[in-house]
């Protein structure tokens, strides 16, 4: 058996290398777009799922002012707020949508993306446990909290460090529009 030169191990490995870096990026320019619209109609579900009936969304809000970092982007309503927001869970960031009446009422929380633990923090995006825990936050204003914190939020059973997340973006998401509102509610 013949022994191969180390300078020929690192060409063979370079080529290796430069042909699977190709490869990937070809995959990644083939699924970006399919990405981008995938990304986009579930965002443009989470905004009208989060209007009260019979309310309409406006426009982009571009200047807003968040102390929390968690909003993302605002969307004035015929009564109210859409914002935005990215809290960080348990396993990343829990891309979310909150509706606001002008009332400084939650109108709905709806889930985008998230890297939560399957059949856990998951829970909160999907299915009738989804539902249920998001719910709780309907009608609710002012500063919310899990019970465990002292709050009234039921948290998902094994998904303590989600739900308190997902209640920090809506409290973010009442804050700001607090403070679009003049503060004055």
């Amino acid at each position: 058996m013949k022994k191969q030169s180390g300078l020929s191990a690192v060409l063979t490995l370079f080529i290796i290398t430069a042909v699977m870096a190709l490869l990937l990026g070809a995959i990644n320019d083939i699924t970006a777009g399919p990405i981008a619209e995938a990304t986009a109609r579930k965002t443009e579900r989470a905004l009208q799922g989060v209007l009260a009936e019979g309310v309409t969304l406006g426009d982009e809000i571009a200047d807003f002012t968040d102390e929390t970092g968690l909003v993302q982007m605002a969307y004035a309503t015929s009564d109210g707020y859409v914002f935005q927001v990215a809290p960080s869970g348990y396993a990343g960031e829990i891309v979310m949508m909150v509706g606001i009446s002008g009332q400084l009422e939650v109108t709905g929380v709806e889930i985008i993306s998230h890297g939560e633990t399957s059949g856990l923090g998951a829970n909160a995006a999907t299915g009738s446990t989804g539902e249920a825990f998001r719910g709780q936050f309907v009608g609710l204003s002012g500063t919310l909290a899990v019970t465990k914190d002292g709050g009234t939020i039921d948290a998902l059973t094994g998904a303590t460090v989600t739900s308190r997340a997902i209640t920090n973006g809506v409290n973010a998401a009442l804050a700001c529009a607090a403070t679009l509102e003049g503060g004055a509610k």
